[in-house]
């Protein structure tokens, strides 16, 4: 018995030594992160753009004729309420950061925030932009009544945010700015039309089109990435400050919500502006 237990005490020790320090600073901030202050400096415009229009480019448009036939042209942009898009943006955001324990400010509570003992973040929502698109779809048709084939297109139109935060810590003057980006487009399912009469056999697609509905959907769900996302990105910026010296840290640790665990290796995370 005695011996059965030393081996166990050998083995557990192996497995502590072998997690990484990072890994270890990683699990320390997920445990007593909970109650650190975020101030929230929400943003009060949504800039928009349609980036696919055609004109008669033999006509010399100024800046404004460009932006005018833009919109006449869009499909979603000018359907959207910037009031509706940066609620459902800035809410999803706030709430998300609560329920990972965070004690979440906006603006107006800044009096509050600042009393809060440290470590607490500075968000400041820079600029969003909402960019409108499409792009085609081609296939290759065989008619029935012809040995030739032709080629088909379907429209695909899609939406994309573009999303710039400056995050700094309070109380040290120091500031980067985050980049990330996504996108929804429409749904395009393919099949197989086989006529068992005729005995042919042909490519069917159908398009699912994005609705507006879909597009305050997306800023919900991205607003609620963005929490998640910050919330690594505070999981990182803790390593690296509390690292020994000497030792480099060489991976990007991630929170998975689902199996509420830590991993490393996260593809989705901010691009560092500077």
């Amino acid at each position: 018995m005695i011996r059965r237990f030393g081996i166990v005490c050998f083995l557990t020790m192996l497995l502590l030594a072998a997690c990484s320090p990072e890994r270890n600073l990683a699990r320390q901030y997920v445990k007593s992160h909970a109650g650190n202050g975020i101030m929230i400096v929400p943003l009060n415009e949504l800039f928009k753009d349609n980036r696919s229009i055609s004109y008669d480019t033999s006509v010399n448009y100024n800046p404004n004729q460009l932006d005018s036939i833009a919109w006449a042209q869009s499909v979603f942009i000018r359907q959207i309420s910037d009031s509706v898009f940066l609620t459902f943006f800035t809410n999803s955001l706030i709430n998300e950061l609560g329920k990972e324990g965070f004690d979440v400010y906006v603006d107006g509570g800044s009096d509050v925030f600042l009393s809060l003992p440290d470590p607490k973040w500075m968000i400041q929502i820079a600029q969003l932009h909402l960019n409108e698109g499409h792009e085609y779809n081609y296939s290759e048709v065989y008619p029935e009544e012809s040995d030739e084939s032709y080629t088909d297109s379907i429209r695909i139109n899609g939406v994309s945010l573009s999303s710039w935060f400056e995050v700094s810590r309070a109380n040290t003057g120091t500031k980067q700015v985050l980049f990330l980006e996504g996108y929804i487009q429409d749904e395009i399912k393919r099949g197989i039309d086989f006529n068992l009469w005729e005995g042919t056999i042909g490519l069917e697609q159908n398009r699912n089109a994005l609705k507006i509905n879909d597009i305050y959907l997306m800023a919900n769900q991205l607003g609620k990435k963005h929490a998640e996302l910050l919330f690594d990105y505070f999981i990182n910026d803790y390593i690296r400050e509390h690292l020994p010296a000497g030792i480099v840290n060489r991976k990007y640790f991630y929170y998975d919500h689902k199996s509420k665990s830590l991993k490393k290796g996260q593809k989705e995370r901010f691009d560092v502006v500077n």
